[in-house]
């Protein structure tokens, strides 16, 4: 009982919460899933002044320098204040929070996208709660087959940086009951240049998956949405996306994460931790997940000469409507003229009939 009044004491108050971004700003992704996390925070009453958002510029070559005084800067910050909960997306602020700030408001219950090691999670003393934002590349590989059942290979263009190598973890844990049927290639050792002008000379039996990308080995760095961008620009073959930002770009579609609604559920899960609505299980607790939704652009069917028709209850964008849904209006109004007229001649023909 004591645990409930505090728990709705501090949510009632209006809780205090500190959301680490890994990257920088401007990453189209990213800002989709924080918004939409704000935004649910600002519904449910907290006020924008106890929502806290950093940015930790962790894609910087020069991060590891600058740590020590990132951490002093946001322990001064908010050391002497009120945290009721931290944020962390990506691996890169999962791994500054549990490493970094780890004395700062000790109690308070973590929530992640990311897998925490067991390393991190032993020397760990707070809870930590995993809300997986990741894509789910299984689902996508098995909507490839049912489209395209000749694909015999998968290439997945990819980078090395800490968000990148645990992509591609989960991926290969996604892809392995694939792998009997079809060759999945990951291109992370080639530079980013070197991975573009490969899935450019790809065979007709081959996709393309746009997974993450935000470091290639050489220090390149782009955000992922660019990454997809310049690979859709460079493959001669079609190209599935994991992520519903890049759907009406040039992609055909795939099992996507909807990201604004990733942040929306990232933002009832914080509420409902912060409201004691899950206790924590261990050292590490699972918290549930979305479903992807399957998400396609009609033109790029078009454009490969894909039959959507497999997939059942998926969503096609930029479909161009059927003559009833476009011209609706039209044909209900000459279905009447049509009627009247119908109706006309045959009041006319009685009348003949009955008057000679």
């Amino acid at each position: 009982m004591l645990l409930a009044v505090w728990a709705l004491a501090a949510h009632g108050a209006g809780a205090h919460v500190l959301l680490l971004n890994s990257y920088s700003p401007g990453r189209p992704g990213i800002d989709r899933v924080t918004d939409a996390f704000v935004q649910r925070l600002r519904e449910s009453g907290i006020p924008l002044e106890h929502i806290h958002v950093e940015f930790l510029h962790l894609e910087q070559p020069n991060a590891e320098i600058v740590t020590p005084a990132r951490r002093a800067l946001l322990v001064a910050q908010y050391g002497g204040g009120r945290v009721d909960m931290l944020v962390a997306l990506q691996q890169p602020a999962l791994n500054f929070a549990l490493r970094e700030l780890a004395d700062l408001a000790p109690e308070a219950p973590l929530l992640t996208d990311s897998q925490p090691s067991t390393v991190q999670l032993a020397s760990s003393k707070r809870p930590v709660f995993l809300y997986s934002i990741v894509p789910d590349l299984g689902a996508t590989v098995n909507e490839i087959t049912q489209l395209m059942p000749r694909t015999r290979r998968i290439v997945i263009p990819g980078g090395v940086s800490d968000a990148d190598r645990a992509f591609q973890r989960q991926a290969e844990v996604d892809v392995a009951p694939w792998l009997r049927k079809l060759q999945v290639e990951f291109l992370q050792n080639m530079s980013w240049a070197e991975q573009m002008r490969y899935i450019g000379n790809l065979t007709p039996d081959t996709v393309v998956v746009a997974g993450m990308f935000n470091r290639d080995r050489d220090g390149y760095s782009q955000p992922t949405i660019d990454a997809a961008r310049d690979t859709m620009r460079a493959a001669n073959v079609p190209v599935f996306s994991l992520f519903d930002s890049v759907v009406g770009e040039g992609a055909v579609g795939g099992a996507v994460r909807n990201l604004q609604q990733s942040g929306r559920e990232l933002g009832e899960r914080a509420l409902a931790l912060m409201e004691g609505g899950q206790p924590a299980g261990g050292t590490l607790t699972k918290v549930p997940v979305g479903p992807v939704q399957s998400l396609y652009d009609w033109r790029q069917l078009e454009r490969w000469n894909i039959d959507p028709s497999p997939l059942k209850g998926a969503t096609i964008l930029f479909k161009p409507p059927s003559l009833w849904q476009a011209y609706r209006g039209a044909v209900l109004g000459a279905g009447g003229v049509i009627a009247l007229l119908a109706g006309l001649l045959a009041v006319m023909l009685l009348r003949r009939r009955r008057f000679g």
